[in-house]
Parts: structure tokens; sequence; C-alpha cells
């Protein structure tokens, strides 16, 4: 079946892509954390980031709050950005089979409103667009807000179809599933930035030594790490697939040379770098780590 697919495929002119290699039946074993928090200062204002990883996902994905994670429907990978005076929630329903993203929710509340909802499909996605009518309307929830708007953008041709796309902080997971030990390695995984998919590529740049402070969660142990060790800095480059676009990647609002500094044996993003507007270079650091039952490094 698969052979006739790919073969009816070529003859109209595009080929179906396949998962990425480590994107296998293991790959969710070998992310070892499950919750990690990282707090950042400058300038005097501080920021925390939290980042969650379900193995499951809400049976609806309509209802954006109360629902119990199902187990094998997929993974929930959920950051919440606080800054003074904004919030950012991000969703991310992942198919780690296929590593690909079935939909994502990016939510902003403070000093801009808005709910943006990305299907993704085969051939393009889908974008629901949810704002308040007022300013009294930006008070309640967002399923509460009424200016609603909805279009169609469909991918590049250069993309195969059912290409895997993930999102911005999917490029933790990716990395968590992956094997990145030493100068060289990289991995390349195609994100959606806003209104386009760019080709982001991680690569191990050096090797150093680094010094670990975090609290460690483990079931009901908890753990203070204080130690040094060798790690990886990896270095973030992105392009758009399509040339005529512009570049606008970001994680947690960090954009420009973002660089990640990695613990190769607890597969952990001990340090993520980039620009701020206004405020210019800013480092979030670990803070605290679940690990998941089962996690393996």
């Amino acid at each position: 079946m698969v052979k006739r697919r790919a073969l009816a495929a070529l003859a109209c002119g595009f080929v179906i892509a396949q998962p990425p290699a480590w994107a296998d039946g293991l790959a969710l074993q070998r992310v070892a954390w499950r919750e990690l928090r990282y707090t950042a200062h400058k300038m005097g204002m501080s920021a925390t980031v939290d980042v969650r990883l379900e193995d499951g996902a809400p049976r609806s994905d309509l209802a954006e709050g109360a629902t119990a994670p199902v187990p094998g429907d997929g993974l929930l990978l959920e950051s919440t950005t606080r800054l003074p005076g904004r919030v950012f929630l991000a969703r991310e329903r992942i198919d780690p089979a296929q590593a690909r993203v079935r939909r994502i929710v990016d939510t902003e509340t403070g000093a801009k409103y808005h709910r943006k909802t990305y299907t993704l499909t085969s051939h393009g996605f889908l974008l629901d667009v949810l704002e308040p009518a007022s300013r009294a309307e930006s008070k309640l929830a967002p399923e509460r807000w009424t200016r609603a708007a909805r279009s169609f953008t469909p991918y590049p041709r250069e993309l195969a179809e059912g290409v895997p796309i993930t999102g911005p902080i999917g490029l933790l997971y990716a990395a968590s599933a992956a094997s990145l030990t030493s100068p060289g390695d990289e991995l390349t995984v195609l994100v959606l930035v806003q209104t386009h998919v760019e080709r982001v590529t991680l690569r191990v740049e050096s090797v150093e030594t680094v010094a670990l402070q975090f609290e460690e969660r483990s079931g009901s142990v908890v753990t203070e790490v204080h130690e040094e060790r060798s790690g990886l800095r990896l270095v973030a480059r992105s392009r758009p697939v399509d040339p005529s676009s512009t570049s606008a990647f970001r994680i947690f609002g960090l954009g420009g040379d973002v660089e990640l500094l990695w613990d190769p044996v607890r597969r952990l993003p001990l340090e993520i770098a980039g620009n701020v507007t206004m405020l210019g270079r800013v480092h979030v650091r670990l803070a605290a780590v679940t690990l998941r039952p089962g996690g393996r490094s």
C-alpha cells in the first residue's frame, strides 16, 4: 500500500514526506522531562516560562482548558510565558509517531489580546483568529471574545505533501527525542512561524563546562542540583521555505541569534538565549524540572 501511494504521488509530481529519523516508537521515552520552569531577569524586570508535556491530548480540541488528557491520543505540549503586563500561552497537539503538529493555539493577554488557532492539514493551515470586540470584552475569557476571522494558507510548493511541521516549542521536544551529542551534530525541523513555514536547524557548535543549578523532581523525590558538567552550545539558524518571506522565528519571545545550552545526559535545555526588542540579549535559565515516569536519557 505504501509503495502504491508513493508511485501515485510521483506520478502527480510530488513526494509524500516521511517522519524524521528520531520520530520512532521510542521517541517519547527518550524525552526525560515532563515539566520545565525557566526564569529570566533583565533591567529590573523578571519573567517566567513554564513548559509542560502530557502524554495525551484533550478529547476536544475546541475545549482549551478543562478536559483531561487521553493516553495514546497524541501529546499536548504547552508553554506559559509571563512578562510584566503580558501573558503568552501556547499549546501544540503533537502526533509523536509522525512528528507533526495537528493544532497550535497561541493566546496573548495583557497589552494585546488575541487567540490564534492554527489547524494544520497536508496542504496548508486554517487560521482562526479570535479577539475581543471591546475593552470590556477583553476582561472576559478568550472563548467569550466575539471578533472572529478565518483564513486558509497553502504551504509553499517546495514542501512535500504531509511533511511533518511543528510549532516553535515543538523544537524542544524534537531536540530532546533526538541524539545531539557532539560538535557538528544537527537537527532540522520545519516550524510554522506566524503565517509561514521556516526550516530551523539546531547545530551543536561547541562543548563547554556549565554550572548546573536547578531543582529536579522525580515522583516524590526533590533534588537540588548543584554541579558542573560538559554541556553543548546549540545555535538555531532559521530560514523561510518561501524565499520571498522574512524569517520571524522566535521561541518564548526570544528571536535573532537564538542559542540553547544543552545537557546531553539529561536531554534538557538548560538555557535559551535570544534577543528581545528594547531589552537586547536575554537569557532564560532552567530553574526546575519534573521528570517523566519512564522517561530515560
